[in-house]
């Protein structure tokens, strides 16, 4: 946090009284036109409108000078004290507090409206340094003083300069209220106590003191990238409003209130892009490390939601080319096979485009090419002790490290020093966690490095267990992702397979004992012949029509499944209304395979129609997968309450 005299150091130059000028930082909130076609044509109407903005985190803040003078009230730019807004007095018809209604609990709110405007102003400020009711009867007195010609404000004033005297030497102002999404967004670490039971005590503090710093970083992290969001969506508002008020003008001098705007709608700075993409990649580095210690919100949610701000970032840059230039801080090699196995499609589009500086770790990077460390500096002034960073994964992998399946959050030695056999996150397990086994239901042909080719009655073994995509190992050591909805999880009686993973019984006793290389020959000459398999189907049958021994009977077409035979998709395509061609080399595929093509493979294929049939395909997948998710949780919940019946 910052120190007491910096904060009081800012609160002094910012709310000042001299002779018969007064000066005081606040927050402008939102401003209305009153107007009943927009349903306020009150003051109620718009303090309803701010409540409801408020409700829907819809408000971003701005801070500014208020200054109130014997003569006019104006608005000040902090840093550069340039004049937003002057409303002279006879402009300034209602002057109100609103306290403890929103979230912001000291508001003023000021009615303007100068002879040129068809309808007044209403402006809402959040007095966050000095109470609302002070500059309230500060405007109060000035405009009494305006409208009869008495001499009541310098009263007022003393009285103020009292007030802020004594509040300048007993309180720190309040900090600014955090945006809306920075509540969803905290995070917690989850009870440690099964995973600390083995350890002793000294090792227990440490790991715990590690993990509650990494939290307290990543928290840091998220609240700079909601500020830096919320600066966005108010530039992104204001310039809207600039717009609309600009092509109602006849004239091109400023009017009333776009001043505050044109201020509003000044976007971040490059530097301040850049650091917000830099907190993406810590947050990202972060949360693979505390994936298994956080939870309400955990690491996959927050995965989803950070890409809403670096999609967003993309947007509001016009190109990836400034994401792009963002190296450092690298990421984890734990970090980017997190990403790739809980990305949304749409997501990992947006990763893949980022480049090398996103999707290649670290450890990949040749260490003459490595950025320099990266020690990040947050808003609210903590600075983490910089050993936290130095000692990190994305800050000390290199070429040559041992790549192992499962990249550890909190290896024994930041905490162990020499202790003898403890686990890769610290803990001293019992015994080794139970390997887990997957049946393949149908082939799968990867359509990237990342995707993994699988034949059907194929035996793998679980590495991550994610939503949508699972990473799995075959029998060569090859590792990749594989969609969950073609799997299903296999208990292994055979004590055997502890030590050697089974495998499809495809492949049993085809190589010689020992003979190690020839099995693995043997294996990926399979995932060849899979992954051309399909496109040799279909291309064979666009070249050769087969003769037809049957005689297709058109009728109402079920839902395409990934169990459907070659002629239920058939009676699919059909019945979609695709082209005779296209229903002629797809149908002699299942569903299943049908369901592994991509758009590419689709449009070679079917030519201009393989991008409808990609577009059906989708949807009908979709549809089976919400389908399946509510089954999964059904048997899920009914496994569970069989658990505590059997435990009573």
């Amino acid at each position: 946090m910052w120190h007491y005299s910096e904060q009081r150091k800012k609160y002094s130059n910012s709310n000042v009284i001299m002779q018969e000028t007064s000066q005081y930082h606040v927050q402008h909130l939102s401003t209305f036109v009153m107007d009943k076609t927009e349903a306020i044509a009150t003051v109620d109407d718009a303090i309803k409108k701010l409540k409801l903005l408020d409700s829907k985190d819809k408000i971003w803040t701005q801070e500014m000078l208020l200054q109130v003078t014997d003569k006019s009230i104006k608005l000040l730019d902090c840093e550069t004290k340039e004049e937003l807004e002057n409303f002279p007095l006879a402009t300034v018809h209602h002057c109100q507090t609103l306290l403890n209604q929103t979230r912001y609990p000291s508001v003023l709110l000021l009615v303007c409206q100068d002879n040129e405007q068809h309808k007044p102003d209403i402006h809402f400020f959040y007095c966050d340094e000095v109470e609302a009711e002070m500059v309230h009867a500060d405007i109060d007195s000035a405009l009494g003083d305006n409208a009869r010609g008495k001499k009541m404000r310098p009263q007022t004033l003393k009285l103020n300069q009292e007030k802020m005297k004594h509040q300048r030497e007993s309180i720190i102002p309040p900090s600014e209220p955090s945006p809306g999404p920075g509540v969803k967004g905290r995070v917690a670490a989850t009870d440690m106590k099964d995973e600390l039971s083995m350890q002793d005590p000294e090792s227990n503090m440490k790991l715990a003191q590690r993990i509650e710093k990494d939290v307290q970083i990543l928290n840091c992290s998220l609240d700079d990238i909601e500020i830096f969001v919320a600066r966005l969506h108010k530039a992104a508002e204001a310039f809207a409003q600039l717009n609309q008020r600009n092509r109602s003008k006849k004239n091109k001098k400023r009017g009333p209130a776009e001043g505050m705007l044109t201020l509003r709608a000044k976007p971040p700075s490059e530097a301040e892009f850049v650091d917000c993409l830099q907190k993406l990649k810590l947050s990202f580095n972060l949360l693979a490390k505390l994936k298994k210690h956080i939870q309400n919100p955990n690491a996959s949610e927050l995965i989803h939601f950070l890409f809403g701000p670096l999609e967003l970032i993309l947007q509001s840059s016009g190109s990836p080319d400034l994401p792009r230039a963002v190296i450092s801080p690298h990421l984890s090699r734990d970090a980017v096979d997190f990403l790739r196995g809980h990305l949304t499609p749409k997501e990992m589009t947006i990763f893949e485009l980022l480049g090398d500086g996103w999707t290649r770790p670290r450890a990949d990077w040749p260490k003459d090419q490595c950025a320099p460390l990266y020690v990040p500096k947050f808003r609210n002034g903590w600075e983490p002790p910089v050993e936290l960073f130095r000692t990190s994964p994305w800050e000390t992998e290199s070429i040559g490290m041992p790549k192992s399946p499962v990249q550890s959050e909190y290896r024994s030695k930041e905490f162990f020093g020499s202790q003898s056999s403890p686990s890769s996150n610290g803990s001293y397990p019992p015994s080794p966690a139970p390997r887990k086994y997957a049946k393949i239901r149908y082939h799968f042909v990867a359509r990237n490095a990342n995707e993994l080719s699988v034949l059907q009655d194929e035996i793998l073994e679980v590495l991550e267990d994610g939503k949508q995509w699972w990473k799995l190992r075959n029998r060569s050591g090859q590792a990749g992702y594989v969609p969950y909805n073609i799997l299903d999880v296999i208990k292994l009686e055979d004590p055997q397979a502890m030590i050697d993973p089974p495998y499809s019984p495809s492949y049993r006793g085809q190589s010689p004992s020992g003979s190690q290389g020839s099995d693995k020959d043997s294996h990926l000459q399979q995932m060849d012949k899979v992954n051309d398999e399909l496109l040799m189907l279909i291309t064979s049958n666009k070249i050769h029509q087969p003769t037809r021994n049957f005689k297709v009977v058109r009728q109402s077409a079920g839902p395409l499944t990934f169990e459907s035979s070659p002629a239920e998709v058939t009676s699919w395509l059909n019945a979609k209304g695709f082209s005779k061609p296209t229903v002629e080399r797809l149908g002699i595929l299942t569903g299943a395979q049908l369901f592994s093509l991509n758009k590419d493979h689709l449009k070679a294929v079917c030519g201009d129609e393989g991008s409808r049939v990609y577009s059906q395909i989708t949807v009908q997948k979709s549809q089976l997968e919400k389908s399946r998710g509510v089954s999964e949780l059904e048997e899920i919940m009914i496994r569970q309450q069989e658990k505590i019946k059997s435990t009573k």
